[in-house]
């Protein structure tokens, strides 16, 4: 039985240990922190899964929350111009669900659910040269964390990365007591403020099981929503949430207005520089380790691409272990594995880029969004599978020509 060692219990280290178990390796995940000290974290991320990512849990028997956790089956979006005025506001029903499970929960239960099925898990913060050591003891090691020393291992690849610094500066929280109706429980919605920001709201499924909604902003870098970078604690969070409410959409002040977050903990602020970095990581005795999920490709989270690469990242690398039997774990094997999922996920770091500096075609796309509920099926699709948006999303010919060919007299894009 061949070993694998997994350094990480986050989304792709469990999904990938999980399946390598339910296939019969011998699989060791090496996680900094227990399932109780997850649980009893502080919120570092609010995901969002779309139809594909959802899928990959549940056939591998990780869904635990379906009947309880909401979901979005609506979305809307509204655009205000630079003044505050409503440009658009038009909305339509997602025909497959998005989820959001708060990954404290999803985490400590997957990580007992692994020891359950057959595999061991160690407590232990993993160092450089923790990792000489490892890779000598298992026929693979794979890391898939992120941050700290060990995502130096992973060479920055000029070539496919594209930014320096962070896009947005993040501020999200999970609230409770919204004066909203059944419908917007159940509704993402999108509020694009152009120069200044973006405002998300969605239902969610804290780590104590209760639904609740993300409220979240992504502002841009000292622009006039930009105010997280100081915040101390959840109430200095609420306060500021409130007051950039009552600032861009005062209309619906009154929804927010008397709404708490729903736990101590149930915030955040950060920022993220998306990368890509290579599969390889090189170790000083000349061993190597390879880098899955945020190890070797980190988003930022307005395309909400994330975690779902993370699922479909180690659902690929947990199908080309079993296919390679007995035979070594080598760099070239690595790199390839990691370029067949490029093929894909090239796509998915496509459109976080568009919706991080929106190109001037994609104003023409939202407007027929808008008018036409099949181009806003289209994108609905293109979120679960981003290669179904190439080219027309991407290219302003080919935005053209498509936009034609769904309306050409209400839709075509005036030259």
């Amino acid at each position: 039985m061949r070993r694998i060692g997994i350094i990480g219990a986050g989304q792709a280290g469990l999904c990938l240990g999980i399946s390598l178990v339910d296939a019969g390796y011998d699989v060791t995940i090496f996680s900094d922190r227990t399932a109780d000290d997850i649980l009893n974290s502080k919120l570092k991320s609010t995901p969002l899964l779309f139809h594909d990512a959802i899928e990959i849990e549940r056939n591998l028997g990780l869904n635990f929350w379906d009947e309880e956790s909401p979901v979005c089956t609506r979305f809307r979006n509204q655009v205000l111009d630079t003044e505050g005025n409503l440009v658009l506001d038009y909305s339509s029903n997602i025909e497959k669900p998005w989820q959001a499970v708060d990954q404290r929960l999803k985490f400590s239960s997957w990580i007992e659910e692994f020891v359950r099925r057959g595999g061991e898990l160690i407590i232990q913060e993993i160092n450089l040269n923790d990792l000489d050591k490892l890779a000598r003891n298992y026929d693979l090691v794979v890391v898939a964390v992120g941050k700290g020393d060990l995502a130096t291992l992973f060479e920055r690849d000029e070539q496919r990365a594209r930014h320096n610094k962070p896009k947005r500066h993040l501020g999200a929280g999970l609230f409770a007591k919204l004066k909203a109706d059944s419908t917007s429980f159940h509704t993402f919605e999108v509020t694009n403020l152009p120069h200044v920001g973006e405002i998300f709201q969605f239902p969610f499924y804290d780590r104590n099981e209760n639904p609740c909604s993300v409220l979240g902003f992504q502002a841009h870098p000292q622009g006039v929503m930009d105010r997280f970078s100081f915040v101390q604690n959840g109430g200095e969070l609420q306060k500021i949430t409130k007051e950039l409410i009552q600032q861009f959409k005062p209309r619906e002040y009154e929804i927010f207005e008397d709404m708490e977050l729903n736990e101590e903990n149930g915030w955040l602020c950060g920022a993220i520089t998306p990368i890509v970095r290579r599969p390889v990581g090189h170790l000083p005795s000349g061993g190597i380790v390879m880098g899955i999920g945020d190890a070797v490709i980190l988003h930022d989270p307005i395309a909400a691409q994330g975690a779902n690469n993370a699922n479909k990242m180690a659902h690929l690398v947990s199908q080309r272990i079993i296919e390679r039997g007995d035979r070594p774990f080598n760099a070239s094997w690595m790199g390839a594995v990691f370029n067949e999922f490029w093929e894909y996920v090239q796509y998915s770091v496509a459109l976080t880029d568009c919706l991080l500096a929106p190109p001037e075609h994609l104003q023409d796309i939202i407007k027929a969004m808008a008018e036409n509920p099949d181009v806003l099926k289209d994108y609905f699709n293109g979120c679960n599978n981003p290669p179904s948006l190439s080219p027309w999303f991407f290219d302003p010919e080919e935005a053209k020509k498509y936009l034609a060919q769904k309306n050409p007299k209400t839709l075509a894009i005036a030259v």
